[in-house]
């Protein structure tokens, strides 16, 4: 399907405009057209700003407010617990962790539990955050508000969301790690720029309602397939991402009692609750200088492997996004016209032009 190249400032404006216009402050609707269009830029446009669309869809349906506050359950270091009154994803999370960072750097640790959140978004974003800090991290979270769409390992129906891990490890002086992935075989906003291009996605990553394989996005997609039952993504490396599914759904809230997935929350559409581990590397190891070298030294053992295609270097996590993000910071960011024209018709609703930025 053909694209069009968005100027990344201009999408910032754009999403920063619209969330204002639908009543949010000036301070979330920055926060989430920062991390909307930081995700486009890293290559994840499945948690871009394609995004926004959906988001206005919430809050037509009565699922999403501005007026959703969350509230502190516990905040007795190290545990920090935070009812997020599914607000807007990516400032409800971004404080969070913007509170764990903190209480991590004065006592050491801190194991942060965001409950009931609106979607969040790019996992790994809050993993950089915490880099930046200069802390490790770890982040899992699971996905409620609506049906199933990852199958268990052996299954011909769907059990699990998406419910991705993320892991940042801070190198000083140096740019960070960042694992970021989904525990299916792909993302489920990864199938939905698909089936925005009308593109079919690689063999063995979904199966239909029936549970034989396809690849064909629009089986995971209730409206796309309407009268048929919905399909499932499978989970990576079969019963490993599979597990790993299982325990990001109770750690992130089964344990505290947030919307699982196979609960009918009172809210619905995208729910995520998160679970982290936020840690100071300094109280491990004082010496940054020596953090610093260890990890570099393994870094270049790692890198100077040799790879088996000459022009796809062996890679360290968070190296191909900083790769993209300045590709894209300079040519523009690619959106398929029908998310284009999703975002446009989004912005209409509430008196704003988006081809005037």
């Amino acid at each position: 399907m053909p694209h069009r190249l968005h100027r990344p400032q201009s999408l910032r404006a754009l999403v920063h405009d619209m969330v204002v216009k639908a009543g949010w402050t000036e301070a979330e609707a920055q926060e989430t057209a920062d991390h909307l269009v930081l995700a486009n830029l890293s290559g994840h446009d499945s948690h871009g700003v394609g995004m926004i669309p959906l988001y206005f869809q919430s809050l037509a349906d009565g699922n999403l407010s501005p007026t959703s506050q969350p509230q502190v359950r516990v905040d007795a270091a190290p545990f920090l617990i935070i009812d997020g009154a599914v607000a807007l994803g990516q400032p409800n999370a971004r404080k969070a962790v913007d509170r764990a960072v903190a209480m991590a750097k004065t006592g050491g640790v801190a194991i942060v539990n965001l409950l009931d959140s609106h979607h969040i978004g790019r996992i790994g974003h809050y993993a950089e955050v915490a880099a930046a800090a200069g802390l490790i991290s770890l982040f899992w979270v699971n996905v409620a508000g609506r049906p199933p769409i990852v199958a268990p390992f052996a299954a011909k129906e769907a059990r699990f969301g998406t419910n991705p891990h993320a892991i940042g490890i801070p190198v000083p002086e140096g740019e960070p790690l960042i694992l970021d992935f989904a525990t299916s075989r792909m993302a489920h906003g990864k199938a939905r720029v698909a089936l925005n291009k009308g593109e079919q996605v690689p063999p063995g990553y979904i199966i239909d309602g029936e549970g034989r394989p396809t690849t064909d996005p629009a089986h995971v997609f209730q409206h796309a397939i309407p009268g048929e039952p919905l399909g499932a993504l499978l989970p990576f490396g079969d019963h490993k991402g599979a597990g790993l599914s299982l325990i990001a759904e109770l750690l992130s809230a089964g344990l505290m009692g947030a919307a699982r997935i196979d609960e009918k929350p009172q809210k619905s559409w995208i729910i995520n609750s998160l679970f982290g581990i936020v840690i100071d590397p300094a109280r491990l190891e004082p010496d940054a200088g020596l953090r610093k070298s260890r990890i570099e030294s393994y870094l270049a053992f790692v890198r100077a492997a040799k790879p088996q295609d000459p022009a796809n270097p062996v890679l360290a996590p968070g190296d191909k996004e900083r790769t993209l993000r300045t590709e894209r910071g300079a040519a523009g960011i690619p959106l398929d016209d029908e998310t284009w024209s999703q975002i446009k018709a989004a912005a209409a609703r509430h008196g704003v032009d988006a081809e005037s930025y």
